[in-house]
């Protein structure tokens, strides 16, 4: 069996003229020969009626404090909503459907109320409903333990449900479908002539996400890379396949990828809002160590970890940087701080063994009067922090000078 899990975000279904497009794209799987497997949010975002952040202000309107027990059963209930709907607008459409919850859908998870982990998935009655040409549409975002409690799996729970769906029945293909048609060269609204992305590898496509790029939680990505299952980014309103996500040498079978002509960059991702924070060790060189301890006893994330002899540099988030500036002053520091700004990376796998890449990233960017306030590189990312107001421009002088393209 031909197996492929579709999964629809909540812009994707949250109108009957979307979902009967996203019922077409389904249709389109069963006329290719593939028993498909739907996975759907709640419908539409905050303010949205069902949506998860509505639910979450209906119930702390009553009570701010709820047990997560019972918040996790109310919250599951915008993408109960969204599967027997969508089910029916497949039934209206002619298709054979059944709406199963994440718990009905054999998803078994620990206790852990809000952000809870798959322990295993249980996939018999879904190939039984498939086996009777079924399209099983299954909730997503959700689970059940042992005991019987609904859980959720936290922030890209749906992303989640649909990887994990695909591996457990070892489908062909997981579909993530977006308001994007695929992964870009760079994000359209600061580079217009960005280009869709035919093929990635597992690797960088992990890299683009965890650097920035929202178009499918970092989770899910992980979780595929892992167990490698291919992964489409596709969009409803595009008739073409998107981005395929898979092994180097399944994107050079599909030829989507040359070995000889491997670039060295093939997208850029941002993340922006952050603050740089630099800390003079000059007399106190012995408490580096303690400043990250105390960051992170207090739940503090840091990114950009720059360390010389006399200085440290990291970036925080910068919704943060009020509570890191009054702990390290405390503690009786000196330190500046650089805000806002942003974090600009170049992915690409072919960089690994390409020297003077760095020297090209900086080479622009100073030409263009670009100030770098901190880099770092991997096997597959060269990474630099600029001011946020200058990062858009930053983005289109490294997109021209790479002279970025589809794959």
């Amino acid at each position: 069996m031909n197996i492929v899990v579709q999964k629809f975000g909540g812009t994707s279904v949250h109108t009957r003229e979307l979902r009967e497009k996203a019922a077409l794209k389904i249709k389109e799987a069963l006329e290719e020969g593939f028993s498909p497997v739907v996975v759907v949010s709640a419908m539409g975002r905050s303010g949205a009626p069902y949506a998860t952040d509505t639910l979450i202000s209906l119930a702390k309107e009553e009570y701010a404090d709820l047990d997560p027990r019972d918040l996790d059963l109310l919250l599951s209930c915008g993408e109960i909503i969204s599967a027997v709907i969508m089910s029916q607008t497949l039934r209206r459409m002619g298709m054979k459907s059944i709406a199963l919850t994440g718990g009905q859908a054999g998803i078994i998870t620990d206790s852990h109320f809000g952000d809870a982990s798959v322990l295993r998935v249980e996939v018999k009655k879904i190939k039984e409903y498939l086996s009777q040409g079924y399209v099983v549409v299954v909730a997503g975002f959700q689970g059940i333990t042992e005991n019987g409690d609904v859980t959720t799996l936290g922030r890209g729970g749906s992303d989640t449900t649909a990887v994990i769906l695909g591996i457990a029945l070892e489908a062909n293909y997981v579909d993530i479908f977006t308001d994007v048609e695929g992964v870009m060269t760079a994000d359209p609204r600061i580079v217009p002539e960005a280009q869709i992305l035919k093929g990635l590898t597992y690797t960088e496509a992990a890299e683009i996400v965890q650097q920035g790029a929202k178009v499918i939680h970092h989770k899910a990505m992980n979780l595929a890379r892992e167990y490698r299952v291919p992964l489409r980014v596709r969009s409803l309103s595009d008739e073409g396949k998107g981005t395929l996500i898979c092994d180097i040498r399944t994107l050079t079978q599909e030829g989507l990828r040359a070995l000889s002509e491997e670039r060295p960059v093939y997208s850029i991702a941002y993340r922006k809002g952050l603050s740089q924070v630099r800390i003079d060790f000059s007399t106190r060189p012995e408490r580096k160590l303690s400043v990250f301890q105390s960051l992170a006893r207090r739940g503090i994330s840091i990114d950009l970890i720059n360390l010389f002899p006399d200085e440290t540099a990291f970036v925080v988030d910068e919704k943060v940087i009020q509570k890191v500036e009054e702990l390290l002053t405390q503690e009786g520091f000196t330190v500046r701080v650089y805000s806002p700004c942003a974090k600009i990376s170049l992915v690409g796998s072919g960089m690994a063994d390409r020297p003077g890449v760095m020297a090209q990233v900086v080479e622009a960017l100073k030409e263009a009067g670009i100030e770098i306030l901190q880099t770092s590189d991997s096997h597959v990312t060269i990474t630099c922090l600029v001011k946020e107001e200058m990062m858009e421009e930053a983005i289109r002088v490294l997109h021209r000078k790479f002279e970025l393209q589809a794959c």
